[in-house]
Order: C-alpha cells, then structure tokens, then sequence
C-alpha cells in the first residue's frame, strides 16, 4: 500500500513508546489529513483487511432479535463466556417469546455465567415485554420495513442498547450501510489518522463520513479481527501489520527486534 502521511503529527516519538507499551491512545487528539486522504486511506487499509482476514462474520446473528440477545450478553463479558451462555439460552428458549413466561430465577441461572445477572435478566424481560407492547410479538422482524432513520431511534429506546450496539444489529441482521464503532474500530481509525480520538462515542458519526457505505461492514468486521491480534490497545504488534506503511502510528513504533 503506498504511504500517504500527512503533516507530521503533533506526537512526539515518546508518545508513540508511551502508547506501544501501555496504550494511550484515548488521552491524545492528533491532528488530520483533509477528508478526500482520510477517505482513501480507509478505502485502502479496507481493502488490505478484507484480503488478510476475509471479513469473517463474528458469530453474529441473522435475525435481529437474536444478534439483540447476543450483543447484550457480550456486553462486558469475554469471547468464549458470551457465546457460550447465548447457546444455553437459546437451547432452553428457542423462541423469544417465552422470555415472557419463565420465571426470572430461571433466565438469570441460565445466564449467570455472563455476570451481571439481574441487570441482563431485566433488560432482556423489558426488551421482550417492549416488543409484545409495541409489535404484538417478541420479534424486531419489522424493522425490515423501517427506515435507517426510525429503525436506530427505535432501537435506541430499548434498555441496554446504546449507538453501537443499534447499528450492530442493523449491520449483521438487517444488512444496512452503517458502521458501528466499538473499542477495537476507534482505535484502528484513530491510529491510521482518520479520525482524531480513539473514543468511540465521540467519533462515532464522524467515522461514518470517512468510510464509504459499501465498504463500511468490511471495515468494522476486519478492524475488530485486526484489533484483537495485531493492533491491539496493549503492545500493538506493529511488526506484522500490513497497514503499517500507511499507518502514522505504526511508522512511530519502535522496529520489531530482530
């Protein structure tokens, strides 16, 4: 991928150390290139994503109620636990709709592996008694008529469900063009220089206007695969990334030792 860095970065080099041995990147603001080079760099580092890790699907869900369910149990809860507890749940209550009908003491041991139990159980009974309100079923199959628009307001007004976890489920389940930007796609954006926070809340629109609607499922799927085995918070391993002669942060890092 040819280089395309802009003005050097207002960082110093003991800011990029600071940030390879301990991950800093949420205390500094960078400056950017203009919009037209951030948008073809995030077109390029897509692309070069997509050919290393396939755009693998994540274990996410084709129904949307069911990616809900998913994306709430992970929720502060590691890879292997999440998945898991899902399986169980759904195993024991195949259609959501019995969320309505067992006893509380009862979803709670079926999901006390995730940890935070009775906040989970509550959210996922709301969500369910939300649904049979608003819908006439346990179901969010209607928001396939819905717009981008009403579909994330919609979402966004059930318990538990903030900006991310709306357009992951619109993303995986209703195949719509948006970009949810959790932990590991901040930090890839803000380390290629797209964007000037790692946070995730606060770039979260922005990033959307850098990433093209096509590529914007590509981008997140692999940037989360990228962020879990290479540009991780911690010791990134810059070495053996394949972004890295387009990447500022990556050029910053110390060469791997030989």
């Amino acid at each position: 991928m040819p280089s395309t860095m802009c003005p050097p970065n207002s960082r110093s080099s003991s800011s990029a150390s600071s940030m390879a041995a301990g991950g800093a990147d949420q205390a500094h603001r960078q400056p950017l290139c203009n919009l037209r080079t951030r948008r073809r760099r995030a077109s390029r580092a897509t692309l070069i994503l997509k050919e290393t890790y396939g755009s693998p699907r994540l274990s996410n869900k084709d129904d949307p109620l069911d990616e809900l369910v998913f994306i709430l149990l992970s929720q502060m809860t590691t890879g292997p636990s999440y998945e898991r507890v899902y399986e169980r749940l759904k195993a024991a209550l195949p259609d959501w709709q019995l969320l309505l009908e067992t006893p509380l003491s009862v979803i709670s041991e079926l999901i006390a592996d995730a940890g935070l139990v009775a906040q989970r159980t509550n959210r996922l009974v709301t969500i369910a008694q939300t649904l049979a309100g608003d819908f006439g079923t346990v179901s969010l199959t209607l928001l396939t008529e819905m717009s981008d628009q009403d579909a994330f307001a919609y979402l966004t007004t059930l318990p538990g469900v903030g900006p991310k976890s709306a357009k992951c489920v619109m993303m995986y389940s209703l195949g719509r063009e948006v970009l949810p930007v959790d932990t590991h796609t901040a930090r890839l954006a803000f380390r290629l220089g797209l964007v000037a926070s790692a946070s995730a809340p606060a770039i979260d629109k922005e990033l959307e206007q850098i990433v093209p609607p096509p590529l914007r499922y590509d981008f997140h799927v692999n940037a989360v695969a990228h962020g879990r085995v290479v540009c991780r918070a911690v010791r990134p391993r810059c070495g053996e990334c394949a972004l890295r002669p387009a990447c500022p942060s990556g050029q910053r890092a110390p060469a791997p030792a030989r």
